[in-house]
């Protein structure tokens, strides 16, 4: 079983979120909770195929 944890997002951002939602239905979101979690995961896989090993 999923472990999870409370995070706390700004109300506007919040807001920003569920408009995006209502007005793009077919990106099929059903929670604000799951978009952010869709885009926290999509910003550590960017962030982890980006890094780079410097030389030693």
């Amino acid at each position: 079983m999923k472990k999870y944890r409370t995070v706390r997002i700004p109300e506007d951002l919040v807001e920003s979120i569920l408009k995006i939602m209502d007005d793009r239905k077919e990106l099929g979101y059903r929670s604000h909770s799951e978009f952010i979690i869709d885009a926290v995961r999509r910003r550590v896989e960017v962030l982890l195929k980006s890094r780079v090993k410097k030389p030693s």
